[in-house]
């Protein structure tokens, strides 16, 4: 769904007047009356389900309650998925991770000037930074595979180390890499480019709802997650434990720019049908979670 048409919908929802949701969208007479058709099925189930999605938060806690709890596929015997999602393209090696210099910065000291940080100094990442960056938040320091279990080892957390997010990354600015849409895998620390195209940088800011640090990071570090691999152990709850571990991924993301000498900002303000089309996945069986923008301080 491009810019145009969300900010179409979400004002033609909220009632807004044709010369309004002509302005705030940037349409043409055209373009609104081509909206007017195209989206009256979306906006009809859009207004349909507005009841229902203002009290969706607190359903969502109260029937992710023990109490509602059902047996889940894992212990009903169900093929356990993998823990590791293929991706083809071209890839791209990564410094390893035990011969990088690591930086000398103190815990304590990236922990006390830890800041969002919206605005870059233009200055590139190296390599072995950004190589640092991903040992720190996505990278596998173990992996076990049985008939009955796969799962990954990381230095994040993670409920039942299901590990159910993957990392993606907007390369704008690191030495030795073509700008583009890449792939981090986990377990072979290298990165799989799978989107080159000179308007993927743009589409993702748009997805962002134009927010420019995104176009003007050094990279943008992009999570989906795939919620089977935690709701085959934990059943529904196992939607909680998604968002419990994005963010343990953005912080030790936050803490790895600082001791670089670089800052990230989180983002959740995101179009999720945007990010979604971008990254090709479907928005159930995989889904944009949580993004952060990275760059080097001034």
């Amino acid at each position: 769904m491009d810019l145009k048409t969300f900010t179409y919908l979400y004002h033609k929802t909220r009632g807004l007047s044709r010369a309004e949701i002509i302005q705030e969208a940037e349409l043409t007479e055209d373009e609104y009356a081509m909206l007017e058709e195209s989206m009256s099925a979306s906006l009809a189930e859009i207004n349909a389900d507005r009841t229902r999605a203002a009290s969706i938060g607190r359903e969502f806690v109260r029937l992710t309650r023990y109490i509602y709890e059902e047996r889940s596929d894992q212990e009903l015997g169900l093929a356990r998925p993998d823990a590791v999602k293929p991706r083809a393209g071209e890839i791209f090696a990564l410094p390893a991770v035990d011969k990088i210099a690591k930086p000398e910065m103190a815990l304590h000291q990236a922990i006390s000037q830890r800041r969002s940080l919206r605005k870059y100094s233009g200055q590139p990442f190296s390599q072995e930074e950004l190589s640092f960056l991903l040992w720190a938040s996505s990278w596998a320091s173990d992996f076990r595979s049985g008939e009955n279990m796969e799962f990954t080892r990381r230095n994040v957390p993670s409920a039942g180390s299901r590990h159910p997010l993957e990392c993606h990354l907007l390369i704008n600015n690191v030495v030795g890499l073509k700008p583009g849409l890449y792939y981090y895998h986990p377990l072979k620390h290298c990165l799989v480019l799978f989107n080159d195209s000179p308007s993927i940088a743009n589409e993702i800011c748009d997805g962002c709802l134009r927010q420019m640090m995104v176009a003007n990071s050094a990279f943008t570090v992009i999570l989906t997650a795939l919620p089977y691999r935690t709701v085959w152990r934990y059943a529904q709850r196992g939607y909680r434990y998604l968002y419990l571990d994005a963010g343990h991924v953005g912080q030790n993301i936050h803490l790895a720019a600082e001791a670089v000498g670089g800052g990230a900002c989180m983002i959740a303000a995101y179009q999720d049908e945007a990010m979604n089309d971008c990254l090709g996945v479907d928005g159930v069986e995989e889904f944009v979670i949580y993004i952060a923008a990275v760059g080097k301080k001034g």
